[in-house]
């Protein structure tokens, strides 16, 4: 059994709202969480893009890889648009957890 900690993602991840997420997020890193549950994101623009690819790159850091799990439809929207559906690849979770 995995001992892979999925933490979720909800709420608005735009330029309006991504300070209260930004520490969050990174508290979470920092404790060792690489898989976050992105299904209850409503919406995002580029500063939620961004904060997630700071966290990926923190993760990297750490010699792991963050994983996706279950984007919504407003984070693979903005994922698609800029080409990075690729770079931070939606995983199930039954592959972040194994």
């Amino acid at each position: 059994m995995s001992d892979t900690t999925t933490a979720c993602l909800t709420g608005e991840w735009t330029i309006h709202a991504i300070a209260q997420h930004r520490e969050a997020m990174l508290a979470l890193v920092n404790d060792g969480i690489v898989a976050f549950d992105a299904s209850g994101i409503t919406d995002m623009d580029t500063a939620g893009l961004q904060l997630l690819l700071s966290a990926q790159r923190s993760v990297a850091q750490l010699g792991q890889e963050l994983l996706l799990v279950h984007p919504s439809s407003a984070v693979k929207g903005l994922l698609q648009a800029y080409g990075l559906d690729m770079t931070l690849q939606p995983v199930s979770l039954e592959e972040a957890l194994s």
